[in-house]
């Protein structure tokens, strides 16, 4: 079968060895991580780099010590490659596709979000009975390559521009709290009042700097006394009654349905969170992975 971009490069693949290493330098922002996808050396995608360059009498690589960016031609060519390119693996692929949807598919999900992803789970399997879903369960951030997963889920507005994107939807931001502690320390009623409030905050996994309350029309925030890393662990610590709490609404639906968190300044929610599954920028996919991505989009009306 065919291999992606991104991929080692083997005999079924060497067409535009020198155009790969280009589009896979571009994607990836260096040329050691190219060489690495494509096991190549970086020497020999830096040769096939120049190579190129030479035979278009162009530079498409701006270069200092520290830094590399496509030129102003070097984004004309690599629009023009990438497509050439995927074209080439997208037709290799489905000429080389077997007969049925089977293997592995490496899903990156944050916690908490498993009973969320149960329609579409569900849906998948019953339609692709031989593939085995392998969930990596974090909050932590997942690199598709480094992970080596095929999709992860995330919130959010995206930043990394390596990776392509499909939008689910999104989810409200809520402040929430166990009834005992609002018993115990009252119900706040307007942001200011949260000043008075003490709380849990989530730590951000791409920063490290725990998420600030979002409020409309303007931020407040109580006296965090606690700071998680885990969505789970988030909601956990709030059923204790450690606190106020500020969570995608996905996480805490089914604790406000049975009332065991309930739901305060409703009326001052802030922008709802994206949603989207991150997949590989190339067009060529695996099997399963195109078919979970095309159940996704279904599922959701997307």
């Amino acid at each position: 079968m065919a291999q992606p971009i991104g991929h080692k490069l083997n005999g079924s693949n060497q067409e535009l060895v020198k155009q790969r290493s280009f589009v896979q330098t571009v994607r990836t922002g260096g040329i050691t991580s190219a060489a690495r996808q494509l096991g190549l050396t970086p020497s020999a995608v830096s040769k096939n780099i120049a190579r190129l360059e030479a035979e278009l009498g162009v530079q498409l690589l701006a270069r200092d010590n520290r830094h590399l960016a496509p030129t102003e031609r070097g984004l004309q060519a690599y629009e023009a490659y990438s497509e050439l390119i995927d074209r080439l693996d997208g037709l290799q692929q489905r000429l080389a596709a077997p007969d049925e949807v089977a293997g592995q598919l490496a899903l990156a999900i944050p916690s908490g979000t498993l009973s969320w992803l149960v329609p579409l789970l569900a849906r998948y399997r019953a339609a692709y009975p031989k593939v085995q879903v392998r969930l990596n369960v974090s909050d932590q951030h997942s690199d598709l390559v480094r992970d080596r997963n095929d999709v992860a889920l995330r919130f959010g507005r995206l930043k990394d521009s390596s990776v392509r994107a499909l939008a689910l939807g999104a989810t409200p931001l809520v402040v929430c709290a166990a009834p005992a502690y609002l018993a115990r320390a009252g119900t706040p009623l307007v942001p200011e009042d949260l000043a008075a409030h003490e709380g849990i905050l989530f730590r951000l996994p791409e920063s490290g700097r725990p998420r600030p309350v979002e409020l409309v029309p303007d931020a407040f925030t109580w006296q965090a006394h606690m700071v998680v890393d885990e969505g789970q662990a988030l909601v956990q610590a709030a059923l204790a009654g450690f606190g106020l709490i500020q969570a995608p609404l996905l996480l805490v639906q089914a604790e406000l349905d049975a009332g065991r968190l309930v739901e305060v300044l409703a009326a001052h929610r802030p922008a709802p969170l994206e949603v989207n599954l991150l997949y590989s920028a190339g067009r060529w996919l695996a099997p399963q992975v195109r078919a979970f991505l095309d159940t996704a989009r279904e599922t959701a009306g997307a």
